[in-house]
């Protein structure tokens, strides 16, 4: 057994049933040495990833890298939109970070997310995931209604945003980053066990927020003996956010 998951297994041993489990990455685009290092650690253990990509951050070679991986099959792997260009249009001062927020009017998102979509469904096709996660995990009030009538199918933001009822949601629980920041390893684990726990109690998917360029060559190695410890413990059960979202 891998050292250190021992919290988050006793939180396990009070499940009835599996808890469904995704795993999102965000800022696809950026620092594509350390995307290609969090993949290989998640396909070592055969979990699926969904990555949230940055249309204007997104090259050739990444692209042409994560569709190899998806139609050899080397690994469950999923992309959708992360913003367009993963810029704080927020003009206030102190205010929180924001590229949809409600400083941008609906007219000017909805451009900016009809020019992100085609720029990945040029690159990706059919392999375009309808889901959109907000950079900073936080948008407008109105941002659902305009994914919709975009043709949205799914929202991806933090568990306790802003409650709308415009489009299904599946929010991420635990931000590996922000843990290990704030303690490491332990801090990270006993995180998981805490929001794990809570998914237990309430049925619903638990989800883990990576972002890769954040992320050093020792976390890649720690989550992969984490997720291969994880990958086939009968009480979890690793999905993707497209077959969530089927669901």
């Amino acid at each position: 057994m891998s050292e250190g998951l021992e919290p988050l297994l006793e939180v396990l041993e009070r499940a009835r049933q599996p808890v469904d489990c995704f795993i999102r990455d965000d800022d696809g685009g950026w620092d594509n040495e350390r995307q290609i290092a969090l993949l290989d650690a998640t396909a070592a253990a055969a979990v699926p990833i969904d990555l949230a990509v940055i249309p204007m951050a997104l090259d050739g070679a990444l692209a042409r890298e994560l569709i190899r991986r998806i139609d050899g099959g080397m690994q469950p792997l999923g992309v959708h939109q992360h913003g367009l260009s993963h810029t704080d249009h927020q003009t206030e001062t102190g205010g929180r970070k924001c590229e949809f927020g409600p400083a941008r009017e609906p007219e000017l998102q909805r451009l900016d997310l009809a020019n992100g979509w085609n720029r990945l469904l040029r690159q990706f096709g059919p392999r375009l995931d309808p889901i959109f996660t907000p950079p900073w995990n936080r948008c407008a009030a109105e941002t659902p209604h305009v994914l919709a009538g975009l043709g949205y199918a799914a929202l991806s933001r933090s568990r306790g945003a802003t409650a709308q009822q415009v489009l299904p949601e599946l929010p991420v629980d635990l931000d590996w980053c922000k843990q290990h920041r704030a303690g490491g390893p332990e801090a990270i684990v006993h995180a998981w066990a805490r929001d794990l726990g809570a998914r237990i109690d309430d049925g619903l998917p638990f989800g883990l927020m990576l972002h890769h360029a954040a992320m050093e060559a020792a976390e890649f190695d720690l989550l992969r003996s984490w997720l291969l410890e994880l990958a086939h413990h009968p009480l979890l059960r690793w999905r993707s956010m497209r077959s969530l979202l089927a669901e």
